[in-house]
């Protein structure tokens, strides 16, 4: 710590993020100690502040937040004035010093284990927005089909149609043919007309 080695205790969290920590500390700090948490040179300082775990004098809060690979450990030194807290100096303030601190210790579980749950729900909620994505989009396939599928009915009637229409327009053709094959006899013929 800033003043040396100085007795203290430490907590380890294992897969816990360091910001988890800093936040539940902080809050933890402000409710239990009435005090609030300022930062400097990577130490976080509250001055002046009262518990009824050191009876009615006042004291100060030191602690650090260090991140080491999965875990994240937090240590806390209480200066009391003319000592720092430990058992040999005032073991029944330091067993209450644990005590409270264990409580810290749950709060930073379940808050840990909340954003778990959060997350978790999170990727739930993502799988159920994609489920319903692709429902909506294999009905949408479906009806494609069916479209797709009366079309190529419509698109069948109208070939049949077609090729009924081409057959009897051959026919009128031959028809059409053998008029004006008529007509241009006619025509030829006008001088042998009877008049």
């Amino acid at each position: 710590m800033s003043f040396g080695s100085r007795p203290g205790f430490t907590m380890e969290f294992a897969n816990t993020d360091d910001k988890v920590v800093e936040k539940v500390w902080r809050d933890f700090v402000k409710q239990n100690f009435k005090g609030k948490l300022k930062k400097s040179k990577g130490e976080w300082t509250a001055a002046k502040v009262r518990s009824a775990v050191m009876g009615d004098d006042v004291f100060t809060i030191y602690s650090t937040i260090d991140k080491n690979g999965d875990k994240t450990g937090l240590n806390v030194w209480i200066d009391a004035g003319s000592y720092f807290l430990n058992r040999r100096d005032n073991p029944g303030r330091t067993q209450e010093m644990v005590r409270v601190l264990r409580q810290f210790y749950f709060d930073v579980r379940r808050e840990a284990i909340g954003q778990e749950l959060k997350n978790e729900e999170n990727t739930l909620k993502d799988m159920e927005s994609k489920q319903k994505k692709m429902a909506k989009d294999n009905e949408k396939s479906r009806s494609n089909i069916q479209s797709w599928e009366s079309n190529i009915q419509k698109a069948k009637q109208e070939i049949v149609d077609n090729e009924k229409s081409q057959e009897a327009n051959l026919v009128e053709q031959e028809n059409q043919r053998r008029l004006l094959e008529e007509t241009r006899q006619r025509l030829n013929n006008v001088e042998s007309e009877n008049f």
